[in-house]
């Protein structure tokens, strides 16, 4: 009974704790859709100027802050590109990056030419899964762009985290919508998730929904609404697809392990990603006796102190296995460790004829 009541108390507090800290940064919220507004308005009248390449460019992002599937949606339209005969590169900012380069290639089509550090999370790793296409990071996408035409020929870029960089011209805006939290937590930075307003979305040439077999209402009520915030935006759904399971510091990853070795086992996921649960919802597909989240802070770099951490949870939940993604192999391979470590190595998939995608696209 007093564990009841206590645990009834400190629900209360916490409540009051939270509406008191959203009562506060509400100003805050105030001045930054403010600021949005006008700083759209200035793009869309021409008050500001474009930058525009000899190619085409796509965008790829989203109006949420946090994991929607943005950059594994990159990765799926460049294979996809590149197999339809186009000469890709991918332009990204390289967030928390350590470089002072004003531009940074990070592939070259052939081989990997600098660190993660020097990179950033997003980079490295599409670099790993899109070993023909180069990869090019810097804050000035016009300069990284034209980096990419002058060195490889590319015909077509891709902006990962493109949506709110409006000073290079695109010609298809992608704007990816994670289906098991369309709107994040519906409440615009500092209160919320949201980097814009929902009115956004009518910007956007696509739209790609991406997790559509993880939600379990009916995906047709969504789409529905969505056109009513879009009109005649195309609506495109998406799956992420686990394609292996491998352990961390393996030399070879193409020896892979069946992922239905997952089945009946005791997991710890850790994860420093932008949506951890979706991670762990897609281990749940695979059946495992049970399965702990253990999440870090999105881009987290990890130390000898996690390592211990992560073992330690390991002991308390009795797992086998600590099961971790793509974006956080190498920062964990860095260190030294002994942990049963196994990676899940996933991609997007176009549950659509991929054709639809490239007739929206409408590239020449």
């Amino acid at each position: 009974m007093k564990r009841t009541l206590y645990t009834f108390i400190m629900t209360k507090q916490r409540g009051v704790v939270s509406t008191l800290i959203r009562i506060l940064l509400m100003p805050l919220s105030w001045f930054y859709r403010a600021v949005i507004w006008i700083r759209n308005y200035c793009w869309t009248s021409g008050i500001f100027k474009q930058k525009r390449l000899s190619c085409t460019v796509i965008s790829v992002g989203n109006i949420v802050v946090g994991g929607t599937g943005k950059t594994p949606a990159v990765a799926a339209i460049a294979k996809l590109l590149q197999n339809e005969g186009f000469q890709v590169a991918v332009l990204l900012r390289g967030y928390r990056r350590h470089s002072s380069e004003e531009i940074t290639v990070v592939s070259n089509g052939e081989d990997l030419l600098c660190s993660r550090e020097e990179s950033g999370d997003e980079a490295d790793m599409l670099a790993r899964q899109l070993p023909n296409i180069p990869i090019i990071v810097g804050k000035q996408r016009y300069l990284t762009g034209k980096a990419a035409i002058d060195r490889f020929k590319s015909n077509v870029l891709i902006l990962d985290d493109g949506f709110q960089h409006r000073q290079l011209a695109r010609d298809v805006d992608i704007l990816t919508i994670d289906a098991t939290q369309p709107y994040g937590t519906g409440a615009l930075l500092p209160i919320g998730t949201l980097r814009e307003p929902i009115s956004a979305l009518q910007r956007a040439d696509i739209i790609l929904l991406t997790r559509t077999d993880a939600v379990d209402t009916n995906i047709a009520k969504l789409k529905a609404e969505l056109n009513r915030l879009a009109p005649n935006t195309p609506i495109l759904e998406s799956k992420h697809q686990p394609t292996s399971l491998y352990w961390l510091n393996y030399t070879d990853k193409h020896t892979k392990m069946p992922i239905e070795n997952l089945t009946n086992k005791r997991l710890l996921a850790v994860c420093g990603i932008g949506n951890p649960d979706a991670f762990v919802a897609t281990l749940g597909q695979y059946h495992p006796e049970a399965v702990e989240l253990y999440a870090f802070p999105d881009h987290h770099v990890y130390t000898e102190s996690d390592l211990q951490k992560i073992q330690y949870q390991m002991q308390l939940c009795g797992a086998e296995w600590v099961v971790t993604t793509q974006k956080d192999e190498q920062k964990l391979a860095s260190l030294s460790t002994k942990l049963p470590i196994v990676v899940l190595a996933i991609e997007l998939v176009i549950t659509e004829d991929e054709a639809v995608l490239i007739d929206t696209l409408q590239i020449q």
